[in-house]
């Protein structure tokens, strides 16, 4: 069939994370939750219960295809410390932690905005994203203000359709909204895991894009043996996607 509509990740896809001072930031939260709870934390002690939320946040995310948002990571992190924020802090602390992004905004990758301004003119362009404590509403904003918003018919985030790749309901939820039928769309990630074997279970093709992060993930069968991901495409680059398209489309053969 011919393809239609493209999907593409955020996280390492179009954008690219900046190098974070996390001893600075991990300074700032303890000393805002010393603040909440009104007692000194031990720094090991605190850092075995940031430890704690991130596991936990991880297995969420692998397990049950779910993003916990800021407000579960920190009630993860307040119980294994033992202590209680009261709520004005709790908001407060929660919302610098969404919004953090806005501070150390993440670049757009090189070639990404070109791509889609000439991909938006000949396909139906949507977004499918993952959001850890990072949520949706953020992440709209850093498309509105980089000029990216209007070259998608669809935002899709996980902390609001509730799910999370590899789980149909992020892919089939776009692709209502795209009027696409998945063997007419592909979908563009890093992730073999979550971008690659979510699409191509629904029956899309999946683009590995590894210009910032080749993944060489390999899970495990119930059975105990390995489960590779194999993808239909691996492009370096995003001026690569628009002749594979057109190779496909040309083939209808859907194999690179």
């Amino acid at each position: 069939m011919t393809i239609k509509a493209i999907t593409f990740d955020f996280w390492s896809t179009l954008y690219q994370s900046k190098t974070i001072d996390y001893v600075e930031r991990m300074r700032r939260l303890r000393a805002e939750v010393e603040e909440g709870c009104g007692e000194k934390l031990d720094q090991a002690r605190f850092k075995a219960a940031v430890n704690a939320a991130r596991a936990a946040w991880s297995k969420t995310w692998t397990e049950e295809y779910r993003t916990p948002d800021a407000e579960e990571w920190l009630s993860v992190m307040s119980q294994h410390l033992g202590i209680s924020l009261d709520p004005a802090h709790l908001l407060k602390i929660k919302t610098r932690m969404e919004n953090t992004v806005l501070h150390d905004r993440p670049v757009i990758v090189d070639d990404a905005q070109a791509a889609l301004t000439r991909l938006s003119s000949r396909y139906r362009l949507g977004l499918i994203s993952d959001t850890g404590v990072t949520p949706g509403r953020v992440l709209r904003q850093v498309l509105d203000d980089d000029n990216l918003t209007g070259h998608f018919t669809c935002l899709t985030f996980s902390d609001e359709v509730g799910r999370s790749k590899p789980h149909p309901d992020p892919f089939l939820t776009t692709l209502g909204a795209l009027d696409a039928e998945p063997a007419e769309a592909v979908h563009v990630g890093d992730l073999l895991r979550t971008d690659i074997a979510g699409a191509q279970a629904v029956g899309m093709r999946g683009v590995q894009y590894i210009g910032l992060n080749h993944d060489r993930w390999i899970g495990e069968t119930d059975a105990g043996a390995a489960n590779t991901v194999t993808p239909n495409a691996v492009i370096r680059a995003h001026t690569e996607l628009e002749p594979l398209l057109e190779r496909w489309n040309n083939s209808h053969s859907g194999s690179e």
